[in-house]
């Protein structure tokens, strides 16, 4: 029997986040047919050459959707549409604002079981799908399946890896076709609040700082760093409890998965809450005064010292270099 998985795939920025290309290449790693919507914004064009690097993903077809305004009743009704036209046994999603609430909803229409915050998707030898995720503070990996005849897959965000051009998987060809929905919605109005964009999602280069920088004027040192090196700061969730910086900020198992090239972790000790939102960064350098922090335990470079003298150094002897 052949199996199809339908990705919901946002566009951010002109292009396809890393996210939504890894939920596409999971499912293609087990499904036979799999669809994409890509949902977009007015400005945002989806064209052969997004459909093709979709396809080399693994996308059989793309089905594009233009939410304006971006609001989660239209995309779920779009998602709809296509859960009637191509029946998918599973309907996969990167979690995101957007991408959560369309879940919740799309569930409850369908009656449809939803599995959140998932690390991994397989199919058995029965061939039903079944998720990974943790437990028990990331302490405990379980297994979880449905029991309805449409399954919903949450992702969590910075996971699932987009496939590179060595690996062993067909191309294929993925047709272009637009879905509009019968859904009305407009915005009254609009307020972002404290909300500030980290840069997090897309940083090659995090430099994060916890609650061994004793105070909100040292993280100035960490941010110099940042922005020498041209990446991102990261918080701990004891700096923004804190409330020196907003939830935006935040690594770990409340807050953000990133995997960039290199991780700068200075000041934190590495409680698993933490690791797991970094722990499959390229290179992890690690600068600490306390040399039993559980986080020298995984890092590739690890500097036992006072941050506020360490940091500086480092940030020098990088200018210098030019």
């Amino acid at each position: 029997m052949t199996s199809r998985a339908l990705v919901l795939a946002e566009l951010r920025r002109g292009a396809v986040t890393a996210g939504s290309l890894g939920a596409i290449a999971a499912a293609a790693r087990c499904a036979d047919e799999v669809d994409v919507l890509v949902v977009s914004g007015t400005d945002e064009v989806v064209d052969d050459a997004l459909c093709g690097a979709l396809g080399g993903q693994g996308a059989t077809s793309v089905h594009s959707a233009l939410l304006d305004p971006a609001l989660a009743s239209v995309c779920t009704d779009v998602l709809d549409q296509l859960v009637s036209e191509l029946r998918p046994g599973i309907v996969i999603l990167e979690s995101s604002s957007l991408a959560s609430d369309a879940a919740a909803a799309l569930a409850a229409r369908r009656s449809a079981g939803v599995n959140w915050d998932l690390v991994g998707l397989e199919r058995d030898e029965t061939g039903s799908w079944i998720g990974t995720r943790f437990a028990l503070q990331d302490s405990l990996v379980v297994r979880v399946g449905w029991t309805t005849e449409l399954a919903i897959a949450v992702l969590r965000p910075g996971v699932f890896e987009a496939r590179d051009a060595t690996e062993d998987m067909p191309r294929r060809g993925a047709l272009l076709r637009d879905v509009r929905s019968s859904t009305a919605g407009r915005v009254i109005s609009t307020d972002g609040g404290e909300f500030e964009s980290s840069g997090l999602d897309s940083a090659d280069i995090v430099v994060s700082g916890g609650r061994g920088v004793a105070t909100r004027e040292q993280f100035a040192l960490l941010e110099e760093l940042a922005a020498l090196l041209g990446g991102a700061l990261g918080v701990s969730m004891p700096v923004v409890d804190k409330g020196w910086y907003p939830h935006s900020y935040q690594v770990g198992q409340t807050g953000r998965t990133v995997r960039p090239r290199v991780y700068i972790a200075c000041g934190i000790s590495g409680a698993i809450q933490h690791r797991v939102g970094m722990a499959r960064s390229g290179t992890i350098v690690v600068i600490n005064s306390d040399p039993q922090a559980p986080l020298f335990g995984v890092c590739d470079f690890g500097i036992v010292g006072d941050l506020t003298q360490v940091v500086p150094r480092l940030t020098a002897a990088l200018r210098d270099r030019g």
